[in-house]
């Protein structure tokens, strides 16, 4: 969001506009149209008036998940509908090559698959063929953006935990860190809660946005920080199988621990 050369420009008055093609595939924000539900005209709203929230269910960060979301059911089929979980993919399969070939030093391969991903994903080739990616990156740069790569494309896929555990990331990245989110509030100065609820579904969201939202950061997390702590990258061994086994040993820096799973 920070980079004046991107061509996504950034505002954070108007954060919906301007973002990479997977951010509309994977997000659904206030004031969106999102056809769902057999209403192909159908627009989420989340904001709030006053402490109140317009929708009885909107959610505490201000968003809502697209992915893996039949927009094509009935209300009353979804009940009865489910998903299948896909554990690996085409693109997880193009990216783990990417990463192994940056692994090896074979960059011109790492960005093959990075190419490819992002074509796939729609995101404009531009005047280098690079497909906004860096040029000339060295090793340690392939790879921060093949692992930032990851972590868009499978965003809500239960892939960036792993990533993060496999390289050791949490302490550097998440430490000291807390959970955020946007509440949308209706200035009712600017227009009475009634008036905008019977204009909404056909106003311009640019104008929603200019002139009748304010948008506040919140903290989710109040009562702790996240504090990784270097032990739990290996997993304790349950009490009981220990009890069961006197052989077994604790796994070291955990209470009692004296094995060390890397010797």
């Amino acid at each position: 969001p920070g980079d004046p050369t991107s061509a996504y420009a950034y505002n954070p008055q108007l954060f919906y506009k301007n973002r990479g093609p997977r951010f509309y595939e994977t997000i659904a924000y206030n004031g969106c149209t999102w056809p769902i539900n057999g209403n192909k005209n159908y627009r989420l709203w989340t904001y709030y008036v006053g402490n109140t929230p317009v929708e009885t269910k909107a959610t505490s960060t201000g968003f809502y998940c697209r992915k893996a979301i039949d927009p094509n059911l009935a209300v009353g089929d979804v009940q009865y509908a489910g998903t299948d979980w896909m554990e690996i993919r085409f693109a997880e399969v193009v990216l783990n090559l990417a990463e192994s070939a940056c692994g090896i030093n074979k960059l011109g391969e790492a960005y093959q698959g990075l190419e490819a991903i992002r074509k796939r994903a729609g995101i404009p080739a531009g005047a280098d063929g690079l497909y906004g990616l860096q040029a000339g990156m060295s090793r340690s740069e392939m790879f921060k953006a093949i692992l930032y790569e990851r972590r868009i494309e499978f965003a809500f896929e239960g892939k960036r935990y792993w990533d993060m555990r496999r390289w050791k990331l949490f302490e550097g990245t998440l430490n000291d860190s807390v959970r955020t989110g946007i509440t949308i509030d209706l200035d009712t100065a600017a227009i009475s809660a009634s008036d905008f609820a019977a204009a909404r579904d056909t106003m311009n969201l640019d104008e929603a946005y200019s002139k009748y939202f304010t948008i506040q950061s919140k903290v989710l997390d109040t009562k702790y920080k996240i504090d990784w702590q270097p032990n739990y990258y290996f997993f304790a061994i349950p009490q009981q199988s220990i009890d069961n086994n006197t052989k077994l040993l604790q796994t070291k820096g955990w209470p009692g621990g004296t094995f060390d799973p890397l010797q």
